[in-house]
């Protein structure tokens, strides 16, 4: 220890063995008393504490974290570690918040610090019992009341002093809180400090309702009055909030005390005349206002309430500190007047030239106009220099904005552990605190936190200037509204805490504009809830940054905005009990868009049974039907709700599951049970899990867009217009979930644009929503805005779209028709037009070369493949496009209705609607196919029955004649009946019965009937046949194959056993038809048609087709 710090904590600690006669400390009762404690009281206590504390193995140089509320017993808490010769940390006790919360943040300060023993209360002492488990500690608490310290004996002696006799968990108002190491010296400086400044004398108090756990109450009430052995009146917080005119009563007696600004607006609204008759305040000599920029106008309001009590401007001390900096670091002098400047808030850029519009002496009496209005804090010192740096340390000239940084003996050692952060360091023995100032004729402004200020335009905006505005403009409390700059995006979340049921539409409007006007340029989003919704560091400052990690986490608690109140929902839930088993150690959630502050009078109410264990519980819901409204019950085990989380955090992303889990996060909790839902959440928290589903939904607009831009270049301009607005819908929904809002189901996406607030981006997306155009420009513009939402470029160039081979499609030639198989299942017929245009795909080129190659327009035809599945699509670099719309699967290939011609089938291939591209087959492919090749074979067949008749007939073989035209009938039926379908056949008897039975009733079916009455009537007998009616009875067969074949498209089938041409021709037929067959494995007529196929189309033993054809010719 430095001869330096020796002096400090013997002036410090002096006192503890001499304490001063008569003078104490006054504590605030609840009776409107004071419970007087003097100084030699508290001295004997303090060292009974140290006694207590070196039971627990303490000594000098180690630390104590103190959880204790204002009492006595506190600041002997403090003291008797001073007394042990160790330091202390100050550590809030549990006031408003919430428990588990609270639990949370203590744990990270014992973590922190790591104290030798942890000093609490019986009241408290739970809570830090958990809290020190939670941060590894394996210790007890040392559980201080009146009767444990009074039974303590005190130490003979003052322990010598360790290094640090403090170390003060700074406020984290943007930040986790940080642990500021104060030395004797820097403390003993820093009284000095503020006793210089308030004018201390002898014989003088100072009065406080701060915290002890805070650096304004610690050390500028509490060490400071101690250190001089003045008297203190000391209230705690909760009873200067009931009643605040007690304070202003105490301060009859004291002359100083500190205040955080926002007190000054708390007196004003809460305080009136009545209370303040009889109060003399003439004697007040220091009202140090610290902790937040100091508005001109509150300062001026308050001189003039207070005025008629003998209050004067003048005992304001506008002070500027922090406790890095240990409490003070700059103050305005008490001689002078208040200097206060009003500035253009608009042209505020950092490292230039303030815009001061007015600098005013304020005096009492005086009365401020105008908005942007701040107070001075004083100047530089020889014990505590002020400079305005540039973001790269350059000092700046008087006038311009840059950070404040602090030179002198106040400054601290550093934090503990490694908690530096970039906004406020300690480089170098000075102190970088993250505020942004400037100085004004050597006098000290400062408008708030750089952590707090955001960029708009190239100028800086401090959240504390927007609180004020709105505050002013609403005619609310500034304690009610926290702003905070979201990192990284131009907007601003504004926090508004209601007084009464809930603020109207209006309201929120009103705040939303008013916040505007401060900023312009960013977008504003308002949040409400109840009291308590802004999270506020010991000494009120809001805890922005939290507030915002809060509200991305989906945990902070705002307003409901349930159409249905929270009674009536848990009425409904114990009239389903009624009707459905609930468990009783079951947990029970609202979910769904009630859940969310969506829904109308006709949604659903949805409830989540999660059973403990890990039996797996139905899918299926119970639907109820209650109070007219429909119930759902669903359930899930604890194991099955945490496998989905478990399955998302592990990235394995599907809708389904993403639905889910979206709907489980943003549950209400509407009957406890044994079931721990916080800790299923924290597998994936809500904000990871935005984040998540904010990329899945980019995924699947850029993909809707690509889609968008094929159809639009393939001249569907009205397809790709849909397409291109669910995409961008579908990229609102991923910039939505980067707001907290992650709810699945688009339907409710104007309501989650509502609740973000106004913003460009919003008004061009329904812009384009209203917009029904066809324009060329209408995609360019989705486009644009698409990616103004987050998602990634994707260019309006069809050089970009690739064609790409899809499987399982197969084209299949029969003669000059082209077939396409899908799937194997179906069979389409191409138009003339779409066989050239299938003709020009070439898969892997872009579709502009596609279509520039090709000599006529064809896009519709390649439209019309992309919707059927012939073709698919890649974007060049990027993979396959597999588009979807919105709360839909994957676009798969749709099928059209069959074709309505009549027979489907036909010699040539399947039968063609006129004006479709793709006509699809009625029949089945593999019926299609073996339909085909009994009608084909059938012609062969009847092209041999015909020569064997006619053979027959020259011959007068008339009974081989007969056998040969019963044969030719059976093959005629057969491929009219295949021509039809009709697949397998029947048997070959009742020709004319078959077909009346088989075939639709019409004009082609009787004539067909009739012919085929003729040709059965026919009788080939010696007797009976003569040769000139033998070949008249051989034309009526020649008719009925004529007219069958005319029915089945094949009026031009070879002659097949006419020549060698015919039979080439009839193979090829064959060929064609058996290729098909053989594709689809179907059942080939006889063996000799497998050789066929096996061969190629080829003759078995054949030499060549050429040698074969000379042969013949000679």
């Amino acid at each position: 220890m430095t001869a330096a710090t020796s002096r400090s904590e013997t002036a410090l600690r002096h006192w503890l063995t001499a304490p001063a006669d008569g003078h104490g400390v006054h504590l605030a009762d609840e009776s409107d008393g004071w419970a007087f404690h003097t100084y030699a009281e508290l001295a004997d206590r303090s060292r009974r504490v140290a006694s207590l504390l070196r039971g627990r193995g303490f000594v000098a140089g180690d630390s104590a974290c103190v959880v204790l509320p204002t009492t006595a017993l506190c600041i002997a808490a403090f003291y008797g570690t001073w007394s042990a010769g160790g330091a202390f940390t100050p550590i809030s006790p549990p006031m408003f918040e919430d428990l588990e919360r609270y639990t949370e943040h203590l744990s990270g300060i014992l973590a922190q610090a790591a104290p030798r023993v942890v000093v609490t209360s019986p009241d408290v002492v739970d809570l830090v019992a958990a809290a020190m488990a939670a941060a590894g500690r394996t210790d007890a608490a040392l559980v201080l009341d009146d009767a444990t310290v009074a039974a303590a004996e005190p130490i003979a002696a003052i322990a010598p002093a360790g290094e640090h006799c403090l170390v003060q968990f700074t406020s984290g108002s943007t930040a986790t809180p940080r642990g500021v190491q104060v030395g004797w010296d820097n403390l003993d400086a820093n009284i000095d400090m503020i006793c210089d400044v308030i004018g201390w004398r002898e014989g003088d108090a100072i009065a406080s309702w701060l915290p002890l756990y805070h650096d304004m109450g610690l050390i500028g009430a509490l060490l400071t009055a101690v250190a001089r052995q003045g008297d203190l009146y000391l209230m705690r917080p909760d009873q200067f909030v009931r009643d605040p005119a007690r304070w202003l009563q105490a301060m009859q007696y004291a002359q100083h005390s500190p205040s955080p600004a926002f007190a000054l607006g708390y007196i004003g609204r809460r305080v009136d005349s009545e209370q303040l008759r009889g109060i003399d305040l003439s004697g007040w000599r220091s009202l140090v206002i610290g902790s937040e920029p100091v508005p001109a106008a509150d300062a001026l309001a308050f001189s003039a309430l207070l005025g008629g009590n003998g209050f004067r401007l003048s005992t304001f001390t506008m002070a500027y500190g922090l406790a890095e900096a240990t409490l003070l670091v700059t103050s305005s002098s008490r001689s002078a007047p208040l200097q206060a400047v009003r500035i253009d808030s608009s042209t505020l850029r950092f490292g230039s030239a303030v815009d001061v519009l007015e600098r005013r002496e304020l005096s009492d009496g005086d009365e401020i106009e105008g908005s942007g209005w701040t107070t001075g804090l004083g100047s530089t010192t020889a014990a505590s220099t002020v400079t305005i740096v540039d973001t790269d340390g350059t000092p700046l000239p008087d006038g311009h904005l840059g950070e404040v940084v602090v030179e002198g003996s106040s400054v601290a050692r550093g934090y503990t552990g490694d908690a530096a952060t970039a906004t406020t360091r300690f480089v170098d023995g000075r102190l970088h605190t993250g505020d942004a100032g400037f100085l004004c004729a050597g006098e000290l402004f400062v408008f708030g936190r750089m952590g707090t200020s955001t960029k708009v335009m190239g100028r800086s905006v401090f959240m504390e200037d927007v609180e004020a505005r709105v505050a002013d403009s609403l005619g609310i409390s500034r304690g009610n509204i926290a702003a905070v700059a979201i990192p990284d995006v131009a907007e601003i979340v504004l926090f508004v805490e209601r007084r009464s049921e809930g603020h109207d539409a209006d309201f929120v409007e009103q705040a939303r504009h008013a916040a505007n006007a401060a900023i312009g340029g960013s977008r504003v989003r308002v949040v409400t809830g109840r009291r308590g919704l802004i999270r506020r560091t010991s000494s009120g400052k809001p805890r922005r940054r939290h507030m915002w990690q809060l509200l991305t986490a989906g945990v902070l608690e705002t307003d409901d905005n349930l159409i249905l109140s929270i009674d009536y929902i848990r009425e409904l839930l114990d009239r389903a009990a009624e009707l459905v088993s609930v468990p009783p150690n079951c947990t029970v959630l609202l979910e769904g868009s009630i859940a969310e502050g969506f829904g109308n009078d006709g949604s659903d109410i949805d409830f989540l049974i999660v059973s403990p264990g890990d039996e797996p519980m139905p899918t299926m819901p119970t639907v109820l039907f209650i109070d007219g409204r429909r119930v759902e019950i669903r359930t899930r085990s604890l194991a099955q709700l945490r496998g989905q989380v478990e399955r998302l955090a592990a990235g394995q992303l599907d809708e389904d599951t993403l639905n889910r889990v979206q709907r489980f996060h943003r549950a209400r909790i509407v009957q406890a049970g044994d079931v721990d839902i916080d800790a299923v959440r924290n597998i994936l928290p809500y904000n990871e899990f935005t984040v998540a589903i904010s990329a899945w939904w980019t995924e699947r607009a850029t993909q809707a867009l690509r889609y968008a831009v094929a159809l639009d270049a393939l001249g569907a301009r009205e397809e790709a217009g849909d397409w291109a607005r669910d995409g961008l819908t579908q990229q609102l929904k991923a910039w939505a979930a980067t707001r907290g809002e992650g709810y699945l189901e688009s339907k409710w996406l104007p309501h989650q644009l509502d609740r973000i607030g106004p913003d460009p981006l919003i008004d061009a997306y329904r812009d384009l929503m209203s917009d029904s155009s066809t324009a060329e420009s209408y995609l360019d513009r989705v486009l644009d805005v698409a990616v103004a939402a987050g998602g990634p470029a994707v260019p309006n160039d069809p050089n970009l779209v690739r064609l790409r081979r899809i499987s399982d499609i197969t084209t299949w030639p029969i003669g000059s028709r082209l077939h396409v198989v899908r799937d194997r299942r179906d069979v389409f017929g191409l138009s003339d037009h779409a066989a050239a245009a299938w003709r020009s795909v070439v898969f892997g080129q872009s579709l502009a070369a596609v279509i520039a190659r090709s000599p006529s327009d064809v896009r519709s035809e390649l439209a019309e493949f992309l919707r059927l599945g012939f073709v698919g699509l890649r974007w060049h670099g990027a993979g396959s496009i597999e588009p979807a719309l919105a709360m839909c699967d994957g676009v798969a290939p749709y099928t059209p209705p069959p074709g309505t011609a009549v027979p489907a089938l036909g010699i040539a291939g399947a039968a063609r609607t006129p004006g479709e591209h793709a006509t699809l087959s009625p029949l089945p492919a593999q019926r299609f196919a073996e339909a085909a090749l009994t009608l084909i074979w059938s012609n062969v067949v009847a092209e041999n029955a015909r020569e064997d008749l006619t053979g027959a007939i020259k011959n007068s073989q008339w009974q081989v004649a007969g056998i040969a035209a019963h044969r030719l009938i059976a093959m005629c039926t057969r491929v009219v009946l295949s021509a039809f379908g009709i697949h397998p056949l029947p048997a070959d008897v009742a020709p004319s019965t078959t077909i009346r039975r088989l075939l639709p009733a019409g004009p082609q079916r009787d004539e067909l009937l009739e012919r085929l009455d003729r040709a059965q009537r026919l009788r080939f007998a010696p007797q009976s046949t003569a040769a000139d009616s033998a070949q008249t009875d051989l034309a009526v067969l020649d008719e009925l194959l004529d007219s069958v074949r005319e029915i089945a498209n094949g009026s031009d089938f070879p002659s097949s056993f006419a020549s060698r041409e015919q039979w080439r021709a009839t193979l090829d037929i064959c060929y064609d038809w058996l290729r098909l067959g053989g594709y689809l494995n179907s059942r080939l007529p006889i063996d000799e048609a497998r050789d066929l196929l096996e061969s190629g189309g080829i003759q078995p033993h054949t030499v060549s087709e050429n040698t074969t054809a000379a042969k013949e010719s000679r």
